[in-house]
């Protein structure tokens, strides 16, 4: 049906190439143009999407999308109630993991029509978190890759000439860029090791990531999709490294006063304003945020470079947000919603949308453009995420397992099993 569907659109040797992502070949003919209005709902904010919407409609012309803002902790259940009423969107545009938690209800492109190797060749390797062996649940509107972002002028006040390119190079410079008086701290190196820090799961995980595991693979067997939970399992049979247990045991000494590296604790507040505010010389956050850190205090001298790697291992990567587009099943007007899938994700949009979310076009050629900071070109090429569709629950396992190491509650090894078992449990279908 919906190698049908594409062929009556013109749709379907656009998308066997590159052409239709690059913005060179045109969606649609005159004789058989998608009509009609399409709904489409995301978690990007409703004054930035009308802007898109509106410069959109005017030049598809014979078809229309009318944009609905739902936020992401109720997209799920708002789904949920509007499907059962016959109400539900044609399209969904949200971050990746929100679009997987969906996968059930999304309407894949087959691999007849967008195979594999055309999705690698037109997208960004973390993108290929959305190929299935059934095809594309979702094409990629923007991507956002996690950097390290720091102060020049701390760093040069404290004779450090260069940002740490390693993670044990971070660790060894915390204590010169810490100053602590009576125990308070004036200054400090970077916010790592507690649950208030930001983005907690994802440094943890792109860590992970960098010792060579995925911390969830998505298998198919027999018509059935199974999940394995690897995230504390050695990359190697029989190997001593447990990838878990190892980043937790490096990132809460950040947050321990007996270790050296003591940068970072549970009371110091916001640590995007003490980064902003120069009482910080590291942060870890996304690429988009160079922008409004710096407009924070112009007078502060912020840099961004790529994530500091794991010294040792065969590996360059980082963490990502992602945000894509993807047509529900159960759309009324299925012809209508592929054609502005493709060219929602097309050169011709997608760009509009990545600065929308604060990102950048998730095409693999991007990271090519003449001009482009190479620290964010190499971050783009190879940031990745994993099969987090249970976004929240893990979230919340990750801090309570840093709170129950930093409590002494439990063990690093303890603590760390936990939420392998609860994540399993997350994935395990009965």
């Amino acid at each position: 049906m919906l190698r049908n569907i594409l062929l009556g659109l013109g749709l379907f040797a656009a998308l066997l190439g590159f052409l239709i992502f690059s913005g060179k070949i045109s969606v649609g003919n005159k004789e058989t143009q998608p009509q009609g209005d399409v709904v489409l709902w995301g978690t990007l904010p409703e004054g930035m999407m009308n802007s898109v919407v509106q410069a959109f409609n005017p030049q598809v012309r014979t078809y229309a999308i009318r944009y609905k803002y739902i936020p992401e902790a109720d997209l799920d259940q708002r789904l949920l109630e509007a499907l059962a009423s016959g109400t539900g969107p044609d399209l969904v545009v949200a971050p990746y993991q929100t679009l997987l938690s969906q996968q059930s209800r999304l309407y894949p492109f087959p691999v007849t029509s967008l195979g594999e190797k055309a999705f690698k060749d037109a997208y960004i390797d973390g993108a290929s978190v959305l190929f299935t062996p059934q095809g594309a649940i979702a094409l990629p509107v923007s991507i956002e890759p996690m950097m390290l972002f720091y102060n020049r002028t701390l760093f040069s006040k404290h004779g450090i000439i260069n940002p740490p390119a390693y993670w044990d190079e971070v660790a060894t410079i915390a204590p010169s860029l810490t100053v602590r008086n009576s125990g308070t701290f004036e200054e400090t190196a970077i916010a790592l090791g507690t649950p208030n820090t930001p983005y907690a799961k994802d440094i943890i995980m792109a860590i992970v990531g960098q010792l060579g595991q995925v911390p969830v693979i998505q298998t198919s067997a027999n018509g059935a999709t199974f999940f394995n939970v690897l995230v504390n399992t050695p990359v190697n049979e029989g190997g001593s490294v447990m990838p878990l247990s190892t980043v937790a045991r490096y990132f809460v000494q950040f947050a321990d006063p007996g270790q050296k590296a003591y940068s970072w604790n549970q009371s110091l507040g916001n640590a995007v304003d003490i980064f902003a505010g120069e009482k910080m010389a590291m942060y870890i956050g996304y690429a988009g945020e160079l922008g409004t850190l710096r407009a924070a205090n112009p007078r502060a001298q912020i840099e961004m470079t790529t994530l500091p790697q794991t010294r040792g291992y065969n590996t360059f990567s980082t963490g990502m947000r992602m945000y894509a587009v993807g047509t529900l099943k159960s759309s009324k007007n299925l012809q209508t919603a592929l054609a502005a899938q493709v060219q929602l994700a097309g050169a011709g949009v997608a760009p509009t949308l990545a600065s929308a979310a604060r990102g950048y076009p998730a095409f693999r050629n991007y990271a090519g453009i003449q001009g482009l900071d190479p620290a964010l070109a190499r971050s783009l090429l190879v940031a990745r995420g994993w099969y987090d569709s249970h976004e929240s629950q893990s979230n919340a396992y990750i801090l309570a397992m840093l709170a129950d190491i930093l409590s002494y509650r439990q063990g690093v090894n303890e603590a760390v099993n936990t939420f392998v078992l609860r994540l399993r449990d997350l994935y395990t279908t009965y």
